[in-house]
């Protein structure tokens, strides 16, 4: 499987790789990793790809550093192209960022980025995780308050009906005690 990345001029085709995921919060900065041995290569190239579109960054083999408007002053390359420092990150800034490595025309590796805001409120949260957390122990005493109510209830309605039977056979014995000592009174 490969990566086949499309620019406006050209097609890339380059080895598969596990994408990372950064979150970020706005004005926040992030550092954007080349995963390669940059010494063997003759060119790297990033871009990115956002809600804008598909735009070059930089490309070593043109010595371009093509950086997009809303990036100007807020990007610095390092000297061996092996990461990208993107400063004061607003959402428009949220997308996959690219790096493509290549060593005699081919592309030997590519590193995948995406952006993503963090929302402190939001699935990926502390208090998101802190608040499901607390929600799923609340459900969990209440589910055991109703269980045990449910059983004391049916313990007293089984109380109950062992009572009234017991003073059924109490008046059954009675009664006939009553009889015994009639007819003993009758017959004397």
């Amino acid at each position: 499987m490969a990566w086949v990345i499309k620019l406006s001029n050209y097609i890339l085709v380059c080895p598969n790789s596990v994408p990372l995921t950064e979150f970020f919060s706005k004005g926040e900065e992030v550092v954007l990793i080349c995963n390669s041995d940059l010494t063997e290569s003759d060119r790297v190239v990033w871009y990115r790809q956002t809600a804008q579109g598909n735009q070059g960054i930089l490309d070593t083999q043109f010595n371009l550093a093509n950086y997009p408007e809303d990036l100007d002053g807020r990007i610095n390359a390092s000297d061996t192209h092996s990461f990208l420092v993107l400063s004061n990150l607003s959402l428009s800034d949220s997308g996959e960022y690219w790096c493509a490595v290549f060593y005699e025309g081919v592309c030997v590796s590519v590193t995948k980025t995406v952006l993503v805001e963090w929302d402190p409120f939001g699935i990926n949260s502390m208090f998101y995780r802190v608040y499901s957390s607390l929600m799923g122990c609340a459900l969990l005493g209440m589910v055991c308050v109703l269980i045990t109510v449910n059983l004391k209830t049916r313990r007293t309605a089984a109380q109950t009906q062992r009572s009234s039977r017991v003073e059924e056979r109490g008046e059954m014995k009675i009664l006939f005690h009553a009889v015994v000592i009639r007819g003993l009174a009758l017959s004397c």
